[in-house]
């Protein structure tokens, strides 16, 4: 999956118009991200990668990068 993907899932997940995200997004400036998108990730990485990352690990990034990291190389450019 490519960067552009990813953050079309998290412009889903978060309800933001479709190219919202663009990558250098710290996670405290989006109104929409709370404990149900925490949930929505860590759904949606299962769905689409097959992993499961433990929610402490989401609650602690700090940026769209930081999710980019939890998913290690099955985002790629």
């Amino acid at each position: 999956m490519t960067k552009a993907e990813f953050y079309a899932n998290i412009d889903d997940i978060l309800e933001l118009e479709p190219g919202t995200i663009k990558g250098d997004e710290q996670l405290s400036s989006l109104q929409t991200w709370d404990s149900l998108a925490v949930v929505s990730f860590i759904a949606t990485c299962n769905g689409l990668f097959g992993i499961v990352i433990p929610g402490d690990n989401v609650k602690k990034a700090r940026s769209i990068q930081d999710l980019v990291g939890l998913v290690g190389n099955k985002v790629e450019g």
